[in-house]
């Protein structure tokens, strides 16, 4: 049994190496007359292998300011359809390191490729539609032509080229393993008359890179990948074409990299399997995702009700498109699992990398899409439970971002407590009981002022002489007990006496030194009575400013208080603000309490 297995194995080791010994070998040179010399529209070549010749004169480049140019100055036009079928290119490897392939060269007609290992295009145009697709059953061909050819790579790809059409890329096949690279760097899609429709998919090769692309209009690209050693999906600006991206792996790839896109329109998108070790940026497409598999749904739904119905038809239209990502995939439920999958899918990804910004952003991205859910289902059914739903769900994203943002729970409450307390101010309450005369009291003091020739000062000390009183009272009393208390009592009378008459001795001396009147103001002269008109105007205003300050104060520790009840249920004020003040204690105890519960959650996350 050994013996047969092993002749087996040598057979078809055999036939697949004289399956490469049967290619056609071909310079560039020789390939280009060929297309040249064909008579018919389509050029035709079966099993060939394209080598690298230094006599090339198409393709001989020298290295300026390090970069590579191309010494011909010429452009090859091809007007005829390409047709390659099991044709491998070699590539010249350049002092910069990376391999060189077909340069400057515009394709007229379509252009069909399959069956190949190796061919890589720079600073080419492509007019017409252009077809790879390629399946390496059999890895000894790579193998046998790595071997033989010194400048052969695995590689496919498209470096610094225009597309201004149709284009669909298949690389690999999802049941075998091929060590081909497939590399897109620095191309331009332009979908200018027609909408353009352009698939790239690969699956079980070596390494993707699809980098720095450019799409320009509006056109439609299916990106499609599977397991790769490593793929990246980096700084391509995908403008205004709907972009269906999805990564549908048996396998994980072990770096997968997407990040720096720039989607202008909503995505289609699909992620079959996370891994913590990949990158995907929320940023890049936030409040833009759409689930592939809903979107599939939704349409399969629409075939099934009329099948007049072309499920493609239907794909590639932006008012359908726009029906389901605006309305239907929240309204029709099976969508609308996969929506919220998706994004439960993206949450969970980030918590596993503790990435709590974007695990937050995914997750207000979700319950905005519930409220919806919830809103519709309302409005269809009306009931208490889907009604509280939706409505405690659009407090929730006002007040915290659905507990992912306790600030917002304090800038409101901020927001609350300054409102109510501009209310506060315009009624009187109980912590100002004795000041609802101080106004006019104050008025009333400068009008003796104006008319009497004592000064300020004077003025003031007669207003305040009971307390002036009581204070020479409390000094006198303690004095004359000196020998009746202990000795301490008395050291103690000093500085009592002294802190409690500061106040009244320090605004007697600022008015001394203030005064500004000396006499009445009836007997001045014109000029002196503007000046003192100003001057104590001044002080009025001042005087008022500081007495709003204070009423504003009062108010406001009288809305904090309620607001944080911390009055323990006293309310120290009448009328309407009364009311007001309960209703601002439910909502102070309402809002504290998402806070709460949004800083657990965060600190908990």
């Amino acid at each position: 049994m050994k013996k047969l297995l092993t002749l087996v194995f040598i057979f078809i080791f055999f036939i697949g190496y004289s399956q490469d010994a049967k290619l056609k070998e071909y310079s560039h040179t020789e390939f280009f007359n060929l297309i040249k010399a064909e008579k018919d529209s389509v050029f035709k070549l079966q099993d060939a292998f394209i080598y690298y010749a230094e006599n090339d004169s198409a393709f001989t480049y020298e290295i300026i300011d390090g970069t590579f140019q191309f010494k011909s100055n010429d452009t090859i036009f091809i007007d005829k359809v390409i047709e390659l079928e099991n044709v491998h290119f070699e590539h010249n490897n350049n002092e910069l390191g990376f391999p060189i392939g077909l340069p400057l060269i515009v394709f007229n007609k379509d252009v069909i490729i399959t069956e190949t290992t190796s061919i890589l295009f720079f600073n080419c145009v492509f007019k017409g539609f252009l077809d790879i697709d390629t399946q390496v059953l059999d890895n000894n061909l790579i193998i046998e032509l790595d071997k033989k050819y010194l400048d052969y790579d695995a590689t496919i790809g498209f470096y610094n080229t225009t597309f201004y059409n149709d284009i669909i890329l298949s690389v690999g096949d999802i049941d075998n393993y091929s060590p081909i690279s497939f590399k897109m760097f620095y191309n331009t899609f332009i979908s200018d008359e027609i909408r353009t429709e352009n698939e790239v998919s690969t699956s079980n090769i070596k390494e993707m890179h699809f980098d720095e692309n450019l799409f320009i209009g509006n056109g439609f690209l299916n990106l499609h990948v599977d397991t790769s050693m490593f793929l990246s999906v980096y700084r391509n600006d995908f403008g205004d074409f709907r972009v269906d991206f999805a990564k549908a792996s048996l396998n994980n790839a072990q770096v997968y990299l997407v990040e720096e896109n720039i989607f202008n329109k909503e995505l289609l998108l699909r992620i079959d399997a996370f891994s913590i070790s990949h990158t995907y940026r929320w940023k890049q497409w936030k409040n833009k995702v759409v689930s592939n598999g809903g979107f599939d749904l939704y349409l399969k739904s629409l075939v099934d009700k009329d099948n007049s119905l072309d499920y493609y038809d239907l794909y590639y239209t932006d008012s359908v498109f726009n029906n389901y990502k605006n309305k239907y995939k929240f309204e029709y439920e099976n969508s609308y699992k996969f929506e919220m999958q998706l994004l439960g899918q993206f949450y969970d990804f980030y918590k596993t990398q503790h990435d709590s910004d974007y695990a937050n952003q995914v997750y207000v991205e979700f319950k905005n899409l519930e409220t919806k859910r919830y809103a519709y289902l309302y409005e269809k059914d009306p009931t208490f439970s889907s009604f509280f739903t939706w409505k405690i769900n659009q407090f929730l994203k006002v007040f915290s971002g659905y507990g992912t943002n306790p600030s917002l729970s304090i800038i409101f409450s901020l927001y609350v407590i300054f409102i109510f307390a501009l209310v506060y101010m315009l009624f009187p309450n109980n912590w100002e009981s004795g000041k609802k005369n101080k106004l006019m009291n104050r008025l009333r003091f400068f009008t003796k002022y104006f008319r009497q020739n004592e000064g300020i000062r004077e003025i003031y000390e007669e207003e305040k002489q009971y307390d002036v009183m009581s204070y020479t009272e409390f000094r006198d009393y303690m004095h004359s007990s000196k020998k009746e208390v202990p000795w301490f009592f008395l050291w103690l009378t000093k500085p009592i006496y002294y802190f409690s008459s500061y106040n009244y001795k320090m605004t007697g001396k600022v008015l001394r030194h203030t005064d500004i009147l000396k006499g009445r103001w009836v007997d001045l002269p014109k000029r002196r009575k503007l000046i003192t008109s100003f001057v104590i105007g001044s002080w009025m205003l001042g005087l008022i400013f500081i007495d709003l300050i204070i009423k504003f104060l009062n108010a406001l520790t009288l809305s904090i208080n309620t607001f944080t009840t911390l009055g323990f249920g006293e309310i120290p004020i009448k009328g309407i603000p009364r009311y007001l003040a309960v209703v601002q204690g439910f909502i102070g105890w309402f809002m504290l309490t998402i806070f709460s519960v949004s800083l657990i959650s965060q600190l908990l996350n």
